[in-house]
């Protein structure tokens, strides 16, 4: 195989990685399951902080009945280094996550500043997460105090198109 080949093999394989990240991130803010073990190989393992550890199917299966019950939820993806060796890639992403929770008091806004730290492998052609672990650095929480921009936007405008979960989502509609 010549350098240019080489390198072409080594970009084709880092951007289907990065559309696993991007779908990820899409399916666990719209709680699209299908959408999210899509990004997965079936025997993959999932460590997610003190909250789960085991197969990725469980976990997927758990969460996205709760996720579906949350409020406003967004994954930020920046930074992402990828490693390749052979069939095998070490990830790792900076992520950015909001969430809204409800709660006895009033809603409760949190943002935590994480990484995802992967193993992927590609099989038959595909790469797909084989293992990940969440590694935590930050986090803030705050009572939601939700202005829209101080009253530029009213969400009960029937203009305003507001974020939902699922295939009701504008990132689903085709216009």
């Amino acid at each position: 195989m010549t350098s240019t080949e080489t390198k072409l093999q080594s970009f084709l394989a880092k951007q289907e990685i990065n559309d696993v990240l991007m779908r990820y991130a899409r399916g666990v803010d719209r709680a699209d399951k299908a959408l999210l073990l899509s990004c997965y190989h079936a025997d993959a393992m999932e460590e997610h902080g003190s909250t789960y550890q085991g197969p990725a199917v469980n976990y997927i299966e758990g969460a996205i009945e709760r996720i579906r019950q949350m409020g406003t939820m967004c994954h930020y993806l920046c930074n992402v280094h990828i490693e390749l060796d052979g069939d095998t890639a070490w990830v790792e992403s900076y992520v950015l996550t909001y969430a809204r929770f409800a709660g006895d008091e009033g809603d409760l806004d949190t943002l935590t500043g994480g990484r995802l730290c992967d193993r992927f492998e590609c099989r038959d052609g595909e790469w797909r997460i084989a293992y990940r672990k969440m590694a935590f650095d930050w986090n803030y929480d705050f009572p939601a105090n939700q202005q829209w921009c101080g009253g530029m936007f009213d969400p009960a405008h029937p203009a305003m198109i507001m974020g939902r979960k699922g295939n009701e989502d504008l990132s689903y509609q085709r216009f």
